[in-house]
């Protein structure tokens, strides 16, 4: 159920705290051998520092950690994960939609940016990505 702009998708009901949330998203990427386990530390650590200046809509979180945190990839990488239920960010409580994006190196990660940014802007996608109460409809929105 991957579409090609990302290396892994997931369908999940809840979680119940933001760092679970993370450490989910951040999951099948650590299985790909894409990031080691760091990289979520390294995330949840600047969030708790700095808020989560990652928060690009009330409900699209796009968490992601300098490349020498814990990338071992040479290439750019992103994870989505859909939740049915909205997860709590610090004064974000609507959360249902986490990327996370596994950057090699600063430009990939502007251009992977655009790339996904461009792709939710399509037959509005980003609001069926943050509507999403199953898994076939996440693999809809995948396809379509």
């Amino acid at each position: 159920m991957v579409h090609a702009l990302f290396s892994a998708s997931q369908f999940h009901e809840r979680c119940d705290t933001w760092q679970e949330a993370v450490k989910l998203a951040c999951l099948p990427l650590e299985e790909q051998g894409v990031i080691t386990t760091e990289y979520a530390q390294a995330i949840i650590r600047e969030t708790e520092q700095h808020g989560p200046w990652y928060i690009l809509s009330p409900e699209f979180a796009l968490p992601h950690a300098r490349p020498e945190e814990g990338v071992a990839s040479t290439r750019t990488h992103l994870s989505l994960l859909s939740l049915k239920d909205a997860v709590h960010f610090q004064d974000h409580p609507n959360v249902r939609l986490v990327i996370v994006l596994a950057a090699a190196d600063s430009t990939q990660h502007i251009e992977r940016i655009q790339q996904l940014m461009c792709w939710l802007d399509e037959a509005e996608r980003l609001q069926r990505l943050t509507s999403i109460t199953r898994l076939a409809q996440l693999h809809s929105a995948l396809h379509t």
